[in-house]
């Protein structure tokens, strides 16, 4: 059941422990690359809640509230706004709001990575032999790849597209890290 806000209305989807409540007239849109992370959320509280508080800041793009294997909210969820500029006001409208008698959220930006680097490649490989490497290994296909010459070894940055897909990368990686030489080692920023 979509809820409406202020003129807008936005739609509900149940999706992966997600309930994703997004405007309808940017449904087809992507997610906005700045998002908010909010704890403090009243297990009981729903769409029809938090879209009027999360409001309070500027006209809501999304919020992916987390939820459990009983359908109730985890606590804590991903709010983007339409307006990249309404992120800073609501990290000063909504952090230390209090929602409930006992609970005020906490309102942080959130860590978004999409990179992480692969350090002290074997100086043979290239750029071309490592994506393809990489692509073979998490089955992703839209990354780049930037390779930093250090004497005898290399670094590579890989910029991938989504958070989700830089997770699934960085688990699959570290697990076989070794096969780009003995001493790779991956960081993540």
């Amino acid at each position: 059941m979509p809820v409406t806000w202020m003129g807008n209305t936005y739609v509900i989807q149940h999706n992966n422990g997600q309930c994703i409540i997004a405007l309808k007239s940017r449904m087809s849109e992507a997610l906005p690359f700045n998002e908010l992370y909010v704890k403090g959320i009243p297990r009981n509280f729903g769409p029809e809640e938090l879209v009027p508080i999360f409001s309070n800041a500027g006209v809501v793009h999304t919020i992916r509230l987390l939820m459990d294997f009983g359908q109730h909210n985890r606590g804590f969820a991903y709010v983007s706004y339409v307006d990249p500029r309404h992120i800073d006001r609501a990290l000063v409208t909504l952090h230390g709001m209090q929602i409930s008698v006992t609970q005020r959220l906490e309102v942080s930006k959130s860590r978004n990575s999409r990179s992480l680097q692969l350090c002290n490649l074997q100086n043979h490989r290239t750029a071309a032999i490592i994506s393809q490497t990489v692509a073979h290994i998490t089955r992703i296909r839209e990354f780049r790849c930037k390779m930093i010459r250090l004497g005898e070894t290399n670094d590579v940055t890989i910029i991938f597209k989504s958070h989700h897909d830089y997770i699934h990368a960085y688990t699959k990686l570290n697990r076989v890290r070794h096969i780009f030489g003995p001493t790779c080692c991956i960081k993540t920023f």
